[in-house]
């Protein structure tokens, strides 16, 4: 008894007072007020409990609808509005693309992968529903073909450029210019500048 006072006297003054005998005297009306102090503390402490406990489930489902959020929205990326070329559901207001936004939210929520909700649209409206085509299969030369064509198209230009200018050196004034550099000398050349120097400044 006298280690536990020692140990818990914090605990047991509310009940009483300890005699000079070593006996405990309770004291009937401090003991209920403890009693009452006491539970008032249980219900606050399952209070604070609970209410950490909720915060800690508001926050985890937080998480888990930003996630869910940030996987629609980069499938509505790269899906295609049927009626608006070059923009996706994310972008276009069009109603048929906010269906589609629609649609792919409830296939999210069923748990459906990024490529099982590709796969459904393009089972309904084709390939060319993606923004990103595969890289497997037909698809894959939509991304081969391009820059193929591309490299040949700067090529024919590059070439035709060449020829252009290859066509104007040999034109017959051209020629005839080639021709008269040959037939003239440095001399001659010297000689009938300074003949038209000479009349010019008379």
């Amino acid at each position: 008894m006298r280690l536990f006072l020692n140990i818990y006297p914090s605990c047991l003054l509310p009940f009483g007072i300890l005699g000079d005998n070593g006996c405990w005297v309770f004291n009937s009306g401090m003991k209920n007020a403890s009693y009452q102090n006491i539970r008032l503390n249980l219900i606050s402490s399952l209070l604070m409990l609970v209410l950490f406990l909720n915060t800690s489930c508001i926050a985890a489902n937080s998480d888990f609808v930003s996630q869910e959020e940030d996987r629609i929205n980069q499938i509505n990326s790269v899906i295609m509005c049927p009626v608006c070329p070059g923009e996706s559901i994310d972008q276009s207001q069009n109603e048929i693309a906010s269906n589609m936004r629609a649609i792919v939210k409830d296939l999210v929520s069923q748990g459906k992968t990024e490529d099982e909700i590709k796969d459904y649209f393009v089972g309904k409206y084709g390939p060319v529903i993606l923004l990103e085509p595969s890289t497997e299969g037909i698809s894959m030369y939509v991304w081969i073909v391009p820059p193929i064509a591309l490299t040949f198209a700067m090529i024919a230009v590059g070439l035709a450029v060449y020829v252009m200018r290859k066509r104007q050196k040999n034109t017959p004034l051209n020629m005839l210019h080639s021709l008269a550099d040959e037939v003239i000398s440095d001399e001659e050349k010297e000689k009938y500048f300074a003949v038209i120097n000479r009349i010019s400044n008379e």
